[in-house]
């Protein structure tokens, strides 16, 4: 694909059959501005990032929200270095690439090294699903998902080692509280699917970055606000573990 005055390419969809895994890439918002993005190739899955934080910027203000709230950092970085560890686009980015998007994906540490985009790796815990009208609602117009809300998202995956498929999982968020998974809460609620984890107090708090907010749940969170959480799950092992989500299409192949 070749950008050209009248075609400019709106997402990494348009880069289809690369050679590596990641490749940095430009497109073009809906008010035509460029900008740079991350592109993840997954066979003919072609994925954009929209968001990508360490553990312990998962509670960062920039971070620490619902989709449904814009708070773009870093998105129109000119770094020579990717900003992994603190990015996230803008709402109207977000729901602009969506258009374009018919799967939604979450990744723990896919790019090994964040200065290189030669190599990829999918860690043992991801989540995916379909972009639809659930899915938008969940992610850009509920600012506040809580257990006695409609929040059960359609997943397939793999976590803790144990892959899954189309299994509608609860998830939370707040105006104020990155969208997440909770480990100990998928077995009470949508589907009840057990992921064979029982969070001890004292260990999940410890994983934590902070108790944020105070007195939350003594419960190991996925994909998102680590205030507790496992070192189990590779998106908080460790503080520089990187936690990513992409929306993207699968490419035609190419003859």
């Amino acid at each position: 694909f070749t950008a050209s005055a009248t075609v400019k390419p709106r997402s990494c969809v348009d880069f289809p059959g690369q050679g590596n895994a990641v490749a940095l890439k430009t497109i073009y918002d809906i008010n035509d501005q460029p900008y740079k993005v991350l592109c993840y190739y997954d066979g003919l899955d072609v994925y954009t990032l929209i968001e990508s934080f360490n553990k312990t910027n998962s509670l960062n203000s920039k971070i620490a929200s619902s989709f449904a709230v814009d708070s773009p950092v870093n998105e129109d970085t000119t770094s020579s270095t990717f900003p992994l560890d603190l990015y996230r686009l803008s709402k109207a980015r977000m729901e602009y690439l969506a258009t374009k998007s018919t799967m939604f994906l979450s990744t723990c540490n896919v790019i090994i090294n964040p200065n290189q985009f030669n190599a990829a790796s999918v860690g043992h815990d991801y989540i995916k699903g379909s972009i639809n009208q659930n899915s938008k609602r969940i992610f850009f117009e509920a600012t506040w998902l809580t257990a006695a809300s409609d929040n059960c998202l359609s997943v397939s995956g793999n976590i803790f080692g144990a892959s899954f498929a189309a299994k509608l999982i609860p998830v939370f968020s707040r105006n104020d509280i990155h969208l997440h998974m909770s480990a100990d809460e998928t077995k009470k609620y949508c589907d009840k699917h057990d992921l064979q984890l029982v969070s001890d107090p004292a260990l999940v708090s410890a994983c934590g970055v902070r108790d944020y907010p105070a007195g939350a749940p003594s419960t190991a969170n996925l994909f998102g606000s680590y205030n507790k959480c496992t070192k189990d799950f590779s998106c908080s092992g460790n503080d520089g573990s990187i936690t990513s989500w992409w929306l993207g299409s699968t490419a035609a192949p190419i003859f």
